[in-house]
Order: C-alpha cells, then structure tokens, then sequence
C-alpha cells in the first residue's frame, strides 16, 4: 500500500550532523509524494537542511550537549500545533523526538521505537512501529521506516544542492588531486587518531604520488584549531599541507568538500557530510556495536578499524590517546587512499 495522502508532514529529527545526513534520503522520499514537509530539528541540522531546498520549513530546536530541559520547547510546540500537520513522524525512537511527535497537534502521530519506557503508552501516539535492526546504515533504517508505514520504491540520493552564490562565498583554490582531513571528533577524543600517525600517512603518501595535497579544516573550536596547527607543525612541509585559515559554516565546509579528491578523517559527523557529497572517503573507526550504522559502505569507500575493548567492556583502559585506533597503521590509510585517488596524468 501507499503512504497515505498527507498534504502537510512534520518530521521530528532532533540530531546532530551525522543523524540529519542520514535523514535526508528519507525527507526526499516524503518529497516526491508531492507532500509540504517541515523538519524539527538542532542548529547544526538546520544547517544542513538548508542544502535540500524542497523542505518547506524547519523548525530549528536549540538543542545542545547537554541537551536543555525539555519544558524549554513547549513555546515552539504551541507554534507548531497551531500548523495543524496531517502527520507528524520520528525515525528515531529518542524520547525527546517521541515527546515532540506526540504533542505537535498532528491528525496521525507515528513513531519508530527501539526500547520500550514504562511511560511512553502514555504518550497521544496514534502509531507506533518497530525501529529497523541496527545491522544496515542509518539512512537505510529510515527509508525502512517508511517502507513499513507503505511507501514503495527505490532510496532517493542525498543531492544536496550549495548556491553559487554560497560557492563563491566559500571560494578556497584547491590544486589537485587534494585530500581533505578531518583530524578531530567533536567531543569525542577516543575517535581520534593519532596526529603523529596523520603526519607519518601524509609522509607515505608523498613518497609515492608527491602531487597530492592535503588540506585540513576545523570546527569553531580551539582544541580542534590546536589540533590542525599541531599536525602542521608534525609535518613541518608547507607545500604538502595546508591549514584553512578559520573554520567554516557546514554550508560553506560543503562547498569545499564538493571539490576535494578524497576525504580521509574519523568516525564524526563531517565524514557523512562527505559521504552525501559523493566524495570518496578514508576513515578510522573503532570496531564497536553499531558501527555498521555509520560507516561507510561502497566501492568508493574504505573503513579501516581495530576492535575496541573499551567499549566492549566499558571501561577506559586508554585516556587520552585510543590505543585499538593507535594500532592502524598509516601505511594501510596511506595505501587505502592512493587506491581512490586518480591516476596522475
């Protein structure tokens, strides 16, 4: 059966930068019913949904980690009630999402859900179905979501769209082949591989394709701009590494990316910007429950990880420095990323 005939859909997606990626196969699915559909969502996914221009509204939602009381939206959910949506649908079973579809004032109010809270049969939710097995990616789980709600047909691409005006905006000369990295994990220090094994990869890569650049931003952070200048210093050679001179918008970060080779970097939210901008990508992750939700799958794409007993046993054995990431090699994410490169002409 088909999706039923909503004119007006709000979509409850309260997550960062890699969760909105994942979104956006689905939101262009809801799209090409010839549906009007609005998102609710964080800062960072507003900025992301500003690349997929079909989406009507999006209700920004000033969520942070940690994330405020939840008391502190109901101004917004009294706005949004009054919009008077024929649906209002979650794909993540949240309970911030799963409060926010069940008091947005929509005719139906549907939610995937993952686990089971004593209170949420308390919740005005007129549908409630399983949430896809956490064995496939995450954009895949969505799409899933909307299968058993009746949707039919193959999974729209990401095709984010930047403005020329915003890609003059973000004008950066790139010499080419050039690789961007992303050499850091916002609040995550055990995704982060070492910067001493960046710099040595950087090191065997240029012993073989000595064309190749590499280029590394950062967030609107200072550990992150400390980290790109430690790794510059590591180098200690100009003409093979580059640092940007300030951090960029992910709109502006987008149209950067777009131009970029290959994009080697960590399990963090940047990597899937890459991914939906059909960039080839490196990355490294930790070998973890639920990593097939974010790594990257396809010819294009090389995942390169070590397990993780950390996480296993959820105790830190390592401080600072991961050692299951320290025990990639460079020379494997060297190699791995002179296989996606072009051939030199």
């Amino acid at each position: 059966m088909p999706l039923p005939a909503w004119k007006k859909i709000l979509v409850v997606d309260l997550g960062f930068l890699g969760d909105t990626v994942h979104s956006i196969p689905a939101l262009r699915a809801l799209l090409a019913t010839g549906a009007e559909v609005d998102v609710m969502t964080t800062p960072v996914g507003a900025e992301i949904l500003s690349m997929v221009p079909e989406i009507h509204r999006v209700w920004v939602t000033p969520l942070r980690k940690p994330s405020p009381p939840w008391w502190q939206g109901l101004a917004q959910l009294r706005q949004i009630r009054g919009q008077k949506y024929d649906s209002a649908l979650t794909f993540s079973g949240a309970d911030r999402n799963l409060f926010c579809v069940a008091l947005s004032g929509a005719r139906e109010r549907i939610a995937a859900k993952r686990r089971e809270r004593w209170w949420h049969d308390l919740l005005p939710l007129t549908k409630t179905i399983s949430a896809p097995l956490q064995n496939q990616p995450l954009f895949r789980q969505k799409i899933e979501t909307l299968r058993a709600l009746g949707w039919s047909g193959e999974a729209p691409s990401w095709s984010l769209q930047v403005s020329a005006e915003k890609e003059k905006r973000a004008s950066v000369p790139l010499s080419q082949p050039t690789v961007y990295l992303s050499v850091s994990a916002y609040g995550s220090p055990h995704k982060e591989w070492p910067l001493k094994s960046w710099a040595e990869m950087i090191r065997c890569v240029g012993e073989k394709r000595p064309e190749v650049q590499f280029l590394i931003g950062f967030a609107a952070s200072q550990r992150e701009q400390d980290r790109a200048r430690q790794l510059e210093q590591l180098v200690g050679n100009p003409a093979s590494l580059r640092v940007l001179d300030r951090s960029f918008s992910l709109v502006d970060l987008g149209s950067i990316l777009r131009k970029a080779a290959c994009f080697a970097g960590l399990d963090s939210g940047v990597l899937h910007l890459a991914v939906a901008l059909g960039r080839p990508t490196v990355s490294i992750f930790r070998d973890y429950a639920g990593k097939s939700e974010w790594a990257p799958e396809g010819k294009t794409h090389r995942v390169l990880s070590r397990p993780c007993s950390c996480h296993q046993d959820q105790v830190d054995r390592c401080g600072a420095e991961p050692q299951c990431l320290a025990a990639v090699t460079p020379r494997e994410v060297a190699e791995a990323m002179m296989e996606l490169l072009p051939l030199p002409t």
